[in-house]
């Protein structure tokens, strides 16, 4: 008997064990268990061949052969069937495009004005803006959902807001409360939620399994916290940064600038930064952040109360660009009023960002038993407005 005639009696052999094998299986689920038995099958067929082949070359040169292991391929591409038939229709079911939102969720953007630990006087008024995201599935009717105090220290004069316009999923909406801070030094958090017109209140960063987490204003009030300032110790005399809200500042588009100001707008504005970040390093002491209003001649200045200087009181501070105002070009001017009215500079400096700073040291003994009012002015120097960023780090008078 030839080899190509053996090779087609096992063939023949095999496939009758096949039909045989199928006939007696028992068939406890019709989809899956002559699946298996046919698969081991394909497998021992193939095995045979193989085996046979490497036995009885084909004097072809064994190309015939190869075609034997295509039942293994068959294999795999019918148990992967079902797979990629179903795959569509159970998406959406199994991850839905909504998976993970909730229907009141509502994510922080930004704080407009007052950031974290800015410096106010006591008693002084100003209004905290936050900006909201609602990133649920449900939309924020203002005639029914309300910003409402949640702990802390409630800053306001009541517990609880409209909220000032309908917001849509996907959209911002800037939520502003005013507030007035203590008398007593110190630092004052005030925290606030969103409620729902069931009742529902909710933060920010929440998900489908949390309520999120309050949103707030944090403020220093006096000459509390890190340090306040006096880095001098008891020869402090007069904290600028510590009572900056109680000069008055105007710039050549407004005369009467709020404060803390927002740091957003063209008009100007004023900030105390109680961790700032000075060209060269970050600091843990307050800076006066001062930026001009937006036109060639721009500036801000902040006039202060009166002062009586005394023998050997000195003008002190480190004045320069913030980081990273890598544009910012500015001019510095310090002065005070006369009794009269009249202003006389005590100096002017030019600075821009150089990743340097310059230390102000200037005696006001000329000035002892002279009652006056000193005015710390910055003017822009180029068209770069948002870069025109200028501080006074730790403004004291100080006695030596």
């Amino acid at each position: 008997m030839t080899a190509k005639s053996r090779k087609y009696g096992i063939i023949g052999l095999v496939l009758l064990a096949l039909v045989l094998g199928a006939c007696r299986a028992p068939t406890p689920d019709a989809n899956t268990a002559p699946t298996q038995d046919i698969n081991a099958l394909y497998t021992q067929v193939a095995g045979t061949l193989i085996a046979q082949g490497q036995q009885q070359p084909d004097p072809s040169g064994g190309q015939a052969e190869q075609p034997t292991q295509t039942p293994i391929v068959v294999t795999a591409t019918y148990t992967a069937t079902p797979e990629i038939v179903e795959s569509p229709t159970s998406t959406p079911t199994s991850v839905p495009p909504t998976a993970g939102i909730a229907c009141n969720q509502a994510t922080f953007i930004a704080d407009i004005s007052i950031p974290d630990n800015t410096q106010i006087g006591k008693g002084n008024t100003f209004t905290k803006t936050w900006r909201i995201r609602n990133s649920g599935t449900c939309t924020w009717d203002k005639d029914s959902y309300d910003i409402v105090y949640e702990g802390g220290t409630n800053l306001a004069d009541k517990s609880s807001f409209d909220l000032p316009k309908t917001v849509a999923p996907g959209e911002t909406v800037d939520i502003s409360i005013p507030m007035k801070a203590p008398n007593d030094n110190g630092t004052y958090r005030s925290n606030w939620m969103l409620r729902s017109g069931s009742g529902a209140k909710f933060g920010v960063n929440g998900s489908t399994n949390s309520a999120g987490v309050p949103f707030f204003a944090i403020i220093r009030v006096g000459a509390g916290g890190s340090g306040g300032g006096n880095s001098g110790g008891g020869n402090v005399r007069y904290d600028f940064a510590a009572n900056y809200c109680d000069a008055k500042w105007s710039s050549n588009t407004k005369n009467n600038l709020p404060c803390p100001g927002a740091n957003q707008g063209s008009d100007g504005f004023v900030l105390v930064l109680q961790d700032p970040a000075l060209e060269h390093r970050k600091e843990d002491e307050p800076a006066i952040w001062m930026r001009p209003n937006h036109a060639g001649s721009g500036y801000i200045s902040g006039q202060f109360p009166k002062y009586e200087v005394r023998n050997n009181d000195h003008f002190v501070a480190v004045i320069g660009c913030l980081d990273p105002s890598t544009n910012c070009r500015l001019t510095f001017r310090l002065s005070y009023l006369r009794p009269n009215g009249n202003e006389v500079v005590l100096g002017t400096w030019d600075e821009k960002f150089d990743n340097l700073s310059r230390t102000i040291d200037i005696d006001l003994s000329s000035l002892a038993g002279t009652e006056v009012r000193f005015i710390l002015t910055v003017e822009t120097g180029n068209q770069n407005y948002q870069h025109a960023n200028g501080y006074w780090f730790v403004p004291q008078i100080v006695r030596k």
